[in-house]
Formats: structure tokens, C-alpha cells, sequence
């Protein structure tokens, strides 16, 4: 195993309220068909660094770690024994939320990085302009960032109003 961080909470000197540093709450573990490529492409699209990385048997990843500033994500390829199994394809059954301070860089370099487009970031009514992508790797990310701090009660009204305005 390599190790790029130092940080750890084996004795619970490296936790806060039982979660590890460098770590928050909720830590989303993919499952990816190509788990090399696909650190690689997490890399290059959302600026990610390796934490740690264990390779298993037939070039696969066992497991690795990366950090995204403010959050980290695990990842490792299929191990059908153990229930993981990449996604199959014909949409996403989940987005995962990215917020960075570009979401149009971000987004292109995703796309440029292979990802298939699915929505052009635009500003929505929340205050926040997002594009999303689905990534070589079945993920759908949606990339977010916030260009105006809308009170809760405002972001709702201009919800409600979107949503009517749907049909």
C-alpha cells in the first residue's frame, strides 16, 4: 500500500467525533470497471489527489482513496464475491455532487477527459450553476458551483415557481 497522507484514526487521535480526518461524514465508495483508469480520470477532471492506493491481483485496484479538498472518495474494480459490481449501463442510479470554484473549467475538462456530457452548466434558480456529466465509468457527477447565497425561504419560492413553470 502507498500512503500519500499521514493522517489516520487507528487510536482515535487522527478522529473528530468518530470520523477520520480529512474525511467527512458521508465518504461515497464507487465501484468502476477499470479502477486505474478511473483514477486517472478523477485526477484529470476534478483535480483529485491519490491518498492511498492497494493493487490487487491482475493489475486490478483493491481499493484506493482520493481527496477532493473538502471530501473524499473511495474506489475499488468489482469484486463480485463481495456484492460490488460496476454499474451496467442505460443511465445513472445516482449523481454525485461535486462543488469547485470553476463548474465550467471543471465541466470541459471532464468532457475533454472522456466523460459524455448531459447537462451544459447553466445558473439555476437555487443559486447554483451546475453542468452534470456521466463519466467512462457509469457515475453521473453533477458539477457545482455557488454564485449566490439564496436564503432558504427565497431558494424554495424560486423552487415552487421553476417547478410550476415546468407544466
Amino acid at each position: 500500500m502507498t500512503t500519500t497522507n499521514a493522517d489516520t484514526a487507528a487510536t482515535g487521535s487522527g478522529a473528530v467525533d468518530g470520523v477520520p480526518r480529512g474525511y467527512t461524514a458521508l465518504t461515497p465508495y464507487l465501484c468502476v470497471d477499470g479502477g486505474d483508469a478511473a483514477i486517472r480520470f478523477y485526477t484529470t477532471a476534478f483535480g483529485a489527489t491519490v491518498v492511498s492506493r492497494m493493487d490487487g491481483p491482475g493489475g486490478t485496484v483493491a481499493h484506493a482513496e482520493l481527496d477532493f479538498g473538502d471530501g473524499r472518495l473511495q474506489l475499488s474494480d468489482p469484486v463480485p464475491d463481495m456484492g460490488l459490481v460496476a454499474p451496467a449501463g442505460g443511465g445513472a442510479t445516482h449523481s454525485l455532487v461535486h462543488y469547485c470554484a470553476d463548474v465550467d473549467a471543471t465541466w470541459r475538462r471532464a468532457v475533454e477527459a472522456g466523460a459524455t456530457p448531459s447537462n451544459e452548466p447553466d445558473t439555476f434558480v437555487t443559486g447554483d450553476r451546475f453542468g452534470a456529466v456521466l463519466d467512462p465509468f457509469g457515475h453521473r457527477w453533477t458539477i457545482m458551483t455557488r454564485v449566490e447565497d439564496v436564503p432558504a425561504e427565497e431558494a424554495e419560492r424560486r423552487v415552487q415557481e421553476w417547478l410550476a413553470a415546468q407544466g
